[in-house]
């Protein structure tokens, strides 16, 4: 038999005390031994005929830790059904010893949706979706284009750095008076305008010759990624050997065409332009106004939310940002990203669309809205267009990972927050 009790630690933990009688300690305990026993080897003995007492004596502390593991792993779930508890992530077990003759106590922390009855989502609060690209934002769009296409060409004429150029150098770092390990490099790019040399900037170069060498102080910033470089001085001897500088191509068709985009004409990319960027905005405002309503939806009814659907939702943006930077061609490891910092920034919003989206549940049950044949078939064909691929590829994509059901889930509360924007007040 499974003894147990539940304690309240919060509206969304519980502590789930189990108790198992010694009965079934005793039986497992039985089954542990008479399976190793047939596989141990002892001097003196044949496998398969090693007496208990001693598998007992060599193997006691082990079989116990495995025996503890099994009869958590075959009494959790009665316990959970028998208290009716969904967890939303598994549960964090604290085993107790494994003794003969006695029973075996464990205690289970188990995380579950908050129970709630939701109320006052009529007519919340959310901005409108307005979207309007000037030609001055096309212009300036059409200005970075350029500015990435740019090529670095080398100064002539001078030999002395101006602000704005570009210095081919060597440098090597130094740090409480010794070298600074993996500070040396060669044929770096060091921008001359105003910021750090951490950030590729050299402003102190200007007025250098090609051939001079100046030393720049820096302090390393306390957030740095290096820990044991926070806050500390540090000395750059910097060598300039070249000067270049930007060339940007001119805005004509063959600059165009050069992109290898469909666009073949400076009209044709402006038009292009302005119809990416309008999109670009109108997705930015609707996870604006989505936001707002979420927020406004969790002030009418404040929840807690399942702290390990926090940490999965804030690993979950944290991932999605890093695919971002991927996909923009930038390299994570240059950017000495503080992640504890960052999945602190991000924690605040990752459970505000906890709360959200667990309201969004209980309103979909309450509404009666369900996610049909039809609005699956919608979606994943949408999908299909999206990823270039055919409609049954991904639709079996999804029944091969088994996530089927956390695909309506997801749409369902989809529907439910659709429904909350129908029956919003925009302003």
């Amino acid at each position: 038999m499974v003894q147990s009790r539940v304690e309240d630690l919060s509206p969304v933990v519980k502590k789930v005390s189990v108790e198992l009688g010694p009965d079934r300690v005793k039986d497992a305990l039985d089954r542990a031994y008479t399976g190793l026993s047939r596989t141990v080897k002892l001097k003196g003995y044949r496998a398969g005929h090693v007496p208990r007492r001693l598998v007992e004596r060599y193997f006691a502390d082990d079989v116990k830790k495995d025996v503890a593991q099994k009869l958590v792993a075959g009494s959790i779930h009665e316990a959970l059904e028998e208290h009716k508890l969904e967890p939303v992530a598994p549960p964090r077990v604290e085993n107790g010893d494994v003794k003969p003759g006695e029973p075996f106590k464990y205690v289970a922390t188990v995380e579950v949706r908050p129970r709630v009855e939701p109320k006052d989502y009529i007519g919340l609060s959310a901005p409108k979706i307005e979207v309007n690209i000037t030609d001055e934002a096309v212009e300036a769009r059409l200005t970075e284009l350029r500015r990435d296409q740019a090529m670095f060409v080398p100064v002539e004429g001078r030999e002395v750095a101006e602000l704005g150029d570009y210095a081919v150098a060597e440098y090597d770092g130094f740090v409480d008076g010794g070298p600074l390990r993996g500070a040396k490099r060669d044929n770096v790019l060091l921008e001359l305008i105003p910021g750090s040399l951490l950030e590729n900037k050299a402003e102190q170069l200007v007025g250098a010759r090609v051939g001079e060498t100046r030393e720049i102080a820096l302090t390393f910033p306390p957030d740095y990624a290096a820990a044991d470089l926070r806050g500390k001085d540090a000395r750059f001897q910097v060598k300039v050997k070249g000067l270049k500088k930007r060339e940007e191509p001119a805005l004509d068709d063959q600059f165009v065409q050069d992109l290898g985009g469909e666009a073949k004409t400076v009209d044709e990319l402006r038009q292009k332009l302005r119809e990416e960027m309008a999109a670009h905005e109108k997705e930015r405002k609707q996870g604006e106004q989505r936001e707002a309503l979420l927020s406004a939806l969790v002030e009418k009814n404040p929840i807690e939310a399942p702290p390990a659907l926090v940490e999965r939702n804030v690993d979950a943006m944290l991932q999605s940002m890093l695919e971002g930077f991927h996909r923009r061609g930038i390299d994570v490891r240059q950017l000495g990203l503080n992640v504890d910092r960052l999945r602190d920034d991000l924690r605040s919003r990752a459970a505000l669309e906890v709360k959200g989206y667990l309201l969004l549940e209980v309103i979909a049950e309450k509404e009666a809205i369900e996610v049909t044949e039809e609005d699956l078939d919608k979606h994943l064909a949408k999908l299909a267009g999206e990823l270039k691929q055919p409609v049954e590829k991904i639709r079996q994509a999804f029944r091969r990972q088994d996530s089927g059901d956390s695909l309506k889930g997801r749409m369902r509360q989809d529907k439910a927050l659709a429904f909350l924007l129908e029956k919003a007040n925009l302003t």
